[in-house]
């Protein structure tokens, strides 16, 4: 566990959750030579990890895939579902597809793998925190790597009405959230999905997150 800290009013507040000391006292540490972040607890289960993230409501948790009691992707689910306004980072060893996907589906604003530089990874941190979104760059070229039609070919085919779908999408929203926040039917919304996997030449919910994500079609502001 931190000691009391010292909190700076424009610091950027972190919870990291890892079940290995080590791993938390190494991520503290490179988060911590940005000084506008600071560590404010660090837990190792999912169970604390909820019980520190409704006593603290930080700005962020970093949180590791494989958890004693669950997955962090629980504590992504939980955040979401209780409409906490923490923004959750997955810093993970795994480069495996279906983790990948999961934790972007529950509501993630990254995924990073544990490979990654200390600038990559404070660097994502600080996006993340904000609202924005980071997904590390072997990933990201792994499920977006296949040949299709430009960019700004993809982007012009989307209604307004597509955009506001795929905003949601990021923010991890089922089909039933969306509806109810857009105002439309289920069967609206699900035609909406299946119109922009089509357009985007995409095959998942979550490659159609990452191309959004990549295309800034979900800024900061409308990711809350």
């Amino acid at each position: 566990m931190v000691g009391t800290e010292i909190v700076e009013p424009s610091s950027i507040t972190v919870i990291v959750v890892d079940d290995h000391e080590v791993v938390r006292e190494g991520t503290r540490k490179m988060l911590e030579r940005d000084p506008g972040i600071v560590v404010i607890d660090e837990v190792g289960s999912v169970q604390r990890a909820l019980v520190s993230a409704r006593r603290l409501r930080p700005n962020l948790m970093v949180i590791d895939i494989e958890l004693p009691d669950g997955s962090g992707v629980d504590i992504v689910r939980a955040i979401v579902a209780e409409n906490l306004p923490i923004r959750c980072l997955m810093l993970s060893a795994h480069d495996d597809y279906v983790y990948f996907s999961e934790a972007l589906a529950a509501g993630a604003g990254g995924y990073l793998l544990k490979t990654a530089s200390a600038a990559e990874f404070v660097a994502a941190a600080r996006t993340v925190s904000v609202g924005g979104n980071a997904i590390d760059g072997s990933l990201s070229h792994r499920l977006t790597g296949r040949r299709r039609p430009p960019e700004e070919e993809l982007i012009q085919r989307l209604t307004a009405r597509e955009l506001d779908v795929i905003a949601a999408l990021v923010r991890g929203r089922s089909n039933k959230e969306i509806a109810l926040e857009l105002g439309l039917g289920l069967r609206t919304i699900e035609s909406y999905v299946s119109a922009i996997l089509n357009k985007l030449g995409v095959r998942s919910r979550t490659e159609a997150t990452v191309f959004a994500i990549e295309h800034h079609l979900a800024s900061p502001r409308q990711i809350k």
